[in-house]
């Protein structure tokens, strides 16, 4: 098992994973967090490295997965399918503890930071850009590496089961539970195309240089599944200026339509608290589910009796037939969205899920949701050279 290293432990290790290296001296970024640990260093040629230790005690992608994911994206980089550079693994070696460590040239620029969501210039349109990019590549990116794939019924049924085993933990107050089931029994918001998501989007994951994305890395939840899952950690972060420029950068950038998108993103920043107080039950942490009761009371309060969906003629729980999906402005003040992933409150859901549903079934009824299986998929080949090949 991989345990939380020192930035000193880690600039030792970094000469075993790459023969030669000789550490000059240590740099930012360094911290450690409950996924990993990470510390930059440079050597004495003047040349710039990451340290990477996963932490293997939580769940998600082992980090020969993420190797191989890091490697598609590089090459979708290089064939200039996405804007944003990815780590580019150098070397590797064991902890005695039979951990992995990954070295990577410095990919450069800074993590963004809570000040950048003010930003309602350039910032918010590149991000918006690059996260639409990510998610306009096709499923075989993702395929074929041991990475979780799926549908949007099964997207839909492991939200609902995330949202039971909470109700079993805690008294869910009535106007969210009924502002939630509405917006899942609502199956006009569950018809969209999967798509290759990064799945723990986070400040330390974004770099960015001169109000630009510069990269992206921390693909340890890398799936195939709903792209709101991304939009969902802007959305709770930014100010409604940079959303709405986020916002439309990412429509126009988009190949494929997902009227509902931004919809689901507030529900599913809503259910991170959700997901939080889950974690904490698995975790056996009073602490973690008094938290999130206290974070569920505050959401309660601030939406009141607001909906996601809207229900026509007085229904008040929507289904197919009965009602109209809008996608919505996101409810409630920036304070209680940018709470839900404050600092400390990460939940790293593996990328497997916390818990899948129990009833999930790949083939959705005609009335529901449609799979990516039923929607046509473009391939994205590569050559030996990682230029794209596709056909046009």
């Amino acid at each position: 098992m991989s345990s939380t290293k020192s930035p000193l432990e880690l600039a030792a290790l970094a000469t075993a994973a790459i023969p030669g290296l000789r550490v000059a001296g240590l740099r930012p970024p360094q911290f450690s967090d409950e996924v990993l640990s990470v510390t930059g260093i440079i050597d004495t040629s003047g040349n710039r490295w990451t340290v990477v230790s996963p932490h293997d005690t939580v769940g998600g992608l082992d980090l020969e997965a993420q190797t191989s994911v890091l490697s598609r994206l590089a090459r979708a980089h290089g064939a200039g399918r996405i804007p944003f550079e990815v780590p580019r693994p150098a070397g590797f070696t064991t902890t005695p503890e039979g951990g992995r460590i990954m070295v990577h040239r410095e990919i450069g620029g800074r993590f963004m930071d809570e000040d950048d969501f003010t930003d309602a210039h350039v910032l918010p349109a590149s991000l918006g850009r690059s996260l639409a990019a990510l998610h306009n590549l096709p499923e075989a990116v993702y395929t074929g590496i041991d990475l979780p794939a799926y549908t949007a019924a099964e997207c839909r049924d492991r939200d609902i089961s995330i949202l039971d085993e909470a109700a079993r933990a805690t008294v869910i107050p009535a106007n969210l539970w009924n502002r939630w089931e509405a917006a899942l029994e609502d199956l006009s918001l569950w018809r969209f195309r999967t798509t290759p998501v990064h799945g723990d989007l986070q400040m330390t994951s974004v770099f960015v240089e001169e109000g630009c994305v510069l990269g992206l890395t921390g693909f340890s939840s890398a799936h195939v599944g709903d792209p709101a899952t991304d939009a969902a950690w802007v959305l709770a972060q930014a100010s409604e200026p940079f959303l709405d420029r986020f916002r439309e950068s990412y429509s126009l950038d988009r190949s494929a339509t997902d009227l509902h998108l931004f919809t689901r993103a507030q529900l599913l920043s809503e259910l991170a608290i959700v997901r939080w107080l889950v974690h904490g039950v698995h975790a056996e942490d009073d602490s973690i589910i008094e938290d999130a009761r206290h974070m569920l009371a505050d959401l309660s309060t601030d939406l009141g009796d607001d909906q996601l969906v809207h229900a026509r003629s007085g229904v008040s729980i929507p289904d197919a037939s009965t009602s109209e999906a809008v996608d919505v402005e996101p409810i409630g003040s920036t304070g209680v969205r940018r709470s839900i992933w404050a600092s400390g409150i990460r939940v790293t859901e593996s990328a497997r899920g916390i818990t899948d549903g129990e009833n999930s079934d790949e083939s959705s009824p005609a009335t529901g949701p449609l799979s990516a299986r039923e929607l046509p998929t473009e391939q994205l080949h590569f050559d030996d050279t990682g230029r794209s090949r596709n056909p046009r």
